[in-house]
């Protein structure tokens, strides 16, 4: 999914689950933002502040295997149970199975995003739901390069089958309908539209735990769906049919706001004196404050969220693969 999903729909399904909108806020920019967060950086460096980030998304699908793993089944293509990989939403035409595809709304995606909420930290909550959110458009994928990822059928091929990325964006667009010929003819002309609708309702069951309306639910989706519209309406439209749902509370997404309120930069001396070149080098520094910033929160969760996916669902996966364990 894109920021369709994980930032304005995310918004109106925490805000009519009952989250207030200070809260819906960060839910929806923390959802997102896992997507943007792509530079490890290290902040006020030979300090007692000093600090390194993580990533929770990357755009380079030719890095080592090692680091996909950290990366995509954690964030983007969380692993279903065996027993839902077994069942139906995972049938292909070849038989085959993969210990780590991706199932929507999977009993270890309730599990995640549970623990967050169970946790009351929204930031966590945020990075859980875009975990959650991704297993319905990512379904029938892996989070590594392999070859059942493979649309093309190809052994060799320029570029790795890491994902979706043989279906290129197709399974992140709302209305878009597009063939996973990889799956059995009775699945494998795929609509997102109910896909993501369906990621909708689920998601606002999960925020209102038992508390569930079942009014409330059918009019958040009828909603959605309108605002989605048919195959042929335009992401323009659509954006601004999220934008009057959400009225005047509305507030216009930025990547760099977080980031730039938590963080400063400095320029350092790096020629070292005697006769070596002179030079400088910019670095970033905290800004006073910077343990209440969203963004320092948003750095905490994401360690907190990988830590704890990594060790009660991908490594048991993994080990039971056989493979070295990292």
């Amino acid at each position: 999914m894109d920021i369709e999903f994980h930032y304005h729909m995310t918004y109106i399904v925490a805000r009519r689950a009952g989250f207030s909108s200070n809260d819906s806020s960060v839910i929806a920019y923390s959802s997102q933002y896992t997507d943007d967060n792509t530079e490890h950086l290290y902040i006020s460096q030979d300090t007692p502040d000093a600090y390194e980030s993580y990533i929770s998304q990357t755009v380079n699908i030719l890095k080592p295997q090692k680091e996909l793993m950290r990366i995509y089944p954690v964030f983007h293509f969380l692993p279903g149970s065996l027993t839902e990989i077994a069942g139906e939403s995972a049938r292909r035409a070849d038989g085959k199975l993969h210990l780590m595809n991706t199932i929507p709304n999977s009993l270890s995606a309730q599990k995640v995003l549970t623990e967050a909420l169970g946790l009351d930290d929204l930031y966590r909550i945020g990075i859980a739901t875009h975990t959650f959110a991704d297993t319905f458009a990512h379904q029938n994928f892996v989070g590594a390069d392999d070859g059942f990822n493979d649309m093309a059928g190809l052994l060799e091929k320029l570029i790795p089958s890491v994902g979706h990325a043989d279906a290129k964006h197709s399974p992140d667009i709302p209305n878009e309908i597009w063939q996973d010929k990889r799956l059995v003819l009775s699945h494998a002309s795929i609509d997102n539209k109910p896909r993501f609708l369906d990621a909708a309702g689920c998601l606002f069951d999960l925020y209102r735990g038992r508390s569930v309306d079942d009014d409330a639910r059918r009019t958040l989706l009828a909603d959605l769906g309108n605002a989605i519209g048919d195959s042929t309406s335009t992401k323009t439209r659509r954006v601004g049919n999220y934008k009057a749902l959400i009225g005047g509370e509305f507030t216009k997404y930025d990547e760099d706001a977080w980031f730039k309120e938590a963080v400063g930069f400095t320029t350092a001396d790096t020629s070292g004196g005697g006769d070596t070149v002179p030079g400088t080098e910019t670095r970033w520094v905290w800004k006073d404050n910077y343990k209440e910033s969203h963004w320092f929160k948003f750095q905490e969760a994401v360690k907190a969220h990988q830590a704890y996916v990594l060790t009660s669902i991908v490594r048991p996966i993994y080990a039971t693969m056989e493979q070295t364990t990292w």
